[in-house]
């Protein structure tokens, strides 16, 4: 049997505090899962889920609040991954970096990583390089050396706030 290319699908902050419109993807990938989970290749995608819990007390996001819960289509399903963080970053403090590159070990040339959530220039875009940098989805190329992977942010599922409101 041969290794196939591995990826992940990280939901960063699909609260009921924020408003977005990504059903579309989650229900996307949800369904390659549940296309590829027959094959010989069914551990090759993963969704995992960041929520974040504010240690404000007044905050909306403090995990006692309404607005901590996520939005209904985004609820994690049966085997996807909720990691809960503190501060901007999927990776500080959450043990996100391990449970990826656990993912990603052993899988056929390198593999991908696709981000997307609330808000694009907040925990979004700190996520996402953070990812690269730690090069959480990359393989073992020819040789023992490291090939890079590819970390993918998927603007049509990414949104972030304008001045005075959602843009």
């Amino acid at each position: 049997m041969s290794k196939q290319p591995k990826t992940a699908l990280l939901v960063i902050d699909i609260q009921d505090d924020f408003e977005t419109n990504a059903a579309s993807l989650i229900t996307s990938y949800r369904h390659l899962i549940a296309k590829s989970s027959s094959s010989p290749s069914a551990n090759k995608h993963k969704i995992i889920h960041v929520r974040h819990a504010s240690t404000s007390p007044t905050s909306p996001l403090r995990p006692t609040a309404p607005g901590f819960a996520f939005q209904a289509f985004a609820t994690p399903g049966d085997g996807e991954l909720v990691i809960t963080k503190n501060v901007s970053s999927a990776f500080i403090g959450t043990g996100l970096q391990g449970v990826l590159r656990a993912h990603f070990a052993g899988a056929a040339g390198v593999g991908t990583l696709f981000v997307m959530g609330l808000s694009a220039d907040h925990c979004v875009s700190t996520s996402t390089r953070m990812a690269a940098n730690l090069g959480v989805c990359d393989g073992d190329g020819l040789g023992g050396e490291r090939e890079k992977g590819e970390v993918v942010l998927v603007g049509d599922a990414t949104a972030a706030w304008a001045e005075g409101g959602w843009g």
